[in-house]
């Protein structure tokens, strides 16, 4: 009896404990209403997922995988969203993402972007990112920029403004946008 009960247990906690694929949500306004309802840090991508220069790597959207990558999606609400459509170009111009792919994350209220970053990203990157910005709150703005000429890339991060010194207005931020 004992025996039994036990192995049921495991048996549910197994199926219980076996985690799903992120599930990317390709609406973004459908996206920003989870995240304020679940007041869960919102991760956007914007690129283009037939073009291999302009997309993120497939494995950095944990896309048929589970593990540390899976378990750091957990923390957000996802938003992927294609580029090359009529849908993902109106995205874009709101991000005013010119170079894809591009990827933000947005604070868990939905209002203030805390990260933003233009080209590629390495895992290494990707990973320091979704850990600093986990908990959706500002603990400091910064904007990861990457340029590619030719075989030299040059990469880069920008501090907040709030680090330089200079107040931060909300408003003012959606007027600069």
């Amino acid at each position: 009896m004992v025996t039994t009960l036990a192995t049921a247990i495991l048996a549910v906690s197994f199926l219980t404990a076996k985690s799903e694929a992120p599930q990317w949500q390709p609406d973004y306004g459908k996206a920003l209403e989870a995240t304020r309802a679940e007041e869960k840090p919102l991760l956007v991508v914007l690129d283009k997922p037939a073009d291999e220069e302009s997309r993120l790597d497939p494995a950095l959207l944990s896309e048929g995988k589970s593990g540390e990558q899976q378990e750091l999606l957990d923390d957000y609400e996802l938003c992927h969203v294609d580029v090359s459509t009529k849908y993902g170009k109106r995205v874009a111009k709101a991000f005013r993402a010119k170079e894809f792919p591009h990827t933000a994350i947005i604070d868990r209220t939905g209002s203030v972007i805390l990260f933003s970053n233009a080209g590629k990203m390495k895992s290494d990157q990707w990973e320091h990112a979704l850990l600093s910005f986990r908990k959706g709150t500002r603990s400091g703005r910064t904007t990861h920029v990457s340029f590619k000429k030719g075989d030299e890339s040059l990469e880069f991060e920008t501090p907040s403004e709030a680090r330089q010194g200079k107040p931060y207005c909300p408003s003012c931020q959606k007027k600069n946008r």
